[in-house]
């Protein structure tokens, strides 16, 4: 089937508008009529690419384009696709889907799986305020334990599955072995970037603050204001198991360490305070870390903050 790549509809800045590809039966590009003699020709290309075929990434286009004479390399792909804010799998095929709501032509099958395991990632990130200074690497394991969080908070570690959160994370299930090596590690490392994220917050709200008192509403703030309103997916994950912690033998034994040493903090913290010596300090702090992470299933928005909470949580428990 011969098509001519829509390259002016899509992108308006192309100059080089009658490029054409040929494509076999199962939808492969088999060639183009001329090789680029300028910048703006090999832009063209680069660009036309893009349109027709969205779900290819910068390795497959300059891999494709080398074998029919075409030289550019995988980054040289990448430049030229950010220029025109199409560097991503999301905004190559937004782009392309855009166009075709309005002509009424669709993606094929195999475009539309890409597609929306990229629309997944996106989202994840979006909503789950991921740093988009982080290396792609970085990025996608991340949006991975987001998923794999949100999957174990709702089905539980036995319930869950690995092709669920793959789906869920916008990647084929076996490329979650590529970032880790288990559903075990999987669980294992979920919760320990949370507790990462909580000491993070922890440290940042203790900064300045010198009272001792005052020092235990802050880190309680800190502490709710990850579990609440939605502020951090994977601090919540974790809150959680510090009430509900899975009997699962060594797979528990991996995770006391790190719920040990969040605890210890907060230990550190009461272990200061001017108490009545009738109030067990151990029992003060179960009890209040209890306290804490329970209020996700009662919390409402809108009446009151999480330092408001934290402090009359204090308040209770000092008296």
């Amino acid at each position: 089937m011969q098509e001519l790549c829509p390259v002016n509809w899509l992108f308006g800045k192309c100059v080089w508008q009658n490029v054409l590809f040929f494509y076999d039966s199962r939808g492969r590009l088999m060639g183009s009529t001329s090789r680029p003699s300028t910048r703006s020709d090999m832009e063209a290309i680069v660009l036309a690419c893009a349109a027709s075929k969205p779900e290819l990434g910068q390795f497959r286009v300059a891999d494709e384009l080398r074998r029919r004479g075409i030289q550019i390399s995988p980054s040289g792909v990448r430049a030229i696709w950010k220029r025109h804010e199409l560097e991503t799998l999301y905004k190559r095929v937004s782009a392309v889907e855009k166009h075709r709501s309005r002509t009424g032509t669709r993606m094929n099958d195999a475009q539309r799986a890409r597609f929306e395991r990229a629309e997944h990632r996106w989202e994840l990130l979006k909503n789950a305020g991921v740093d988009s200074r982080r290396g792609k690497s970085d990025m996608r394991r991340r949006h991975l334990l987001i998923a794999a969080a949100r999957a174990f908070y709702r089905e539980g570690y036995k319930g869950a599955t690995l092709k669920e959160i793959a789906k869920a994370g916008g990647i084929l299930p076996g490329s979650i072995y590529h970032y880790f090596r288990s559903k075990e590690d999987l669980f294992v490392q979920a919760h320990n970037e949370g507790f990462k994220d909580l000491n993070a917050a922890i440290d940042q709200a203790l900064a300045n603050v010198r009272n001792p008192r005052q020092r235990l509403e802050a880190a309680c703030a800190a502490h709710l204001g990850l579990l609440l309103d939605d502020g951090d997916v994977l601090a919540g994950f974790t809150g959680n198991s510090l009430v509900f912690t899975p009997n699962a033998g060594m797979l528990t034994k991996r995770l006391l360490k790190v719920r040990n040493a969040y605890e210890a903090r907060f230990r550190t913290l009461i272990d200061v305070l001017d108490l009545p010596a009738r109030i067990d300090r151990t029992q003060f702090r179960l009890a209040l870390l209890g306290a804490l992470n329970w209020t996700r299933f009662w919390y409402k928005k809108g009446k009151k903050t999480p330092s408001e909470i934290a402090r009359e949580l204090v308040n209770i428990f000092c008296r």
